[in-house]
């Protein structure tokens, strides 16, 4: 009888020290792969900010040009310049919608594993 307990408590014992190994492994696997979406997340979004200075600037010397032909020269880079600062005072005033909200929304639904469905329909 003691021979068959005490066989019994190891095999808890054995059982349980597998479900802890298990349960961290899960762990790590989770966070890799929750890290892996950050980092690609982060790395697309540093490509498209790149991406998209580059294509502002151009459009600027463009637009510039546009200018040119109706103003002095002069006048046309500051009126460019104007719009720019026009567009950076909106984004400060929009930064909840347009950065805040979609962040959060990134980073609650890789670490609490939120669905937008499960949000949505509460």
């Amino acid at each position: 009888m003691k021979e068959n307990l005490t066989d019994q408590i190891k095999g808890i014992y054995q059982n349980g020290m597998r479900w802890i190994q298990l349960e961290i492994q899960y762990a790590k696997l989770t966070a890799t792969e929750k890290l892996t979406v950050l980092m690609t997340t982060l790395v697309l979004g540093a490509v498209c900010l790149l991406l998209g200075v580059v294509i502002l600037i151009l459009l600027s010397f463009a637009l510039v040009d546009v200018f040119k032909g109706i103003m002095d020269p002069g006048l046309a880079y500051l009126t460019v310049g104007g719009i720019l600062i026009l567009m950076i005072v909106a984004i400060i005033l929009l930064r909840r919608p347009l950065l805040e909200n979609p962040i959060a929304r990134l980073l609650s639904k890789l670490i609490l594993d939120i669905k937008p469905s499960d949000h949505e329909h509460k």
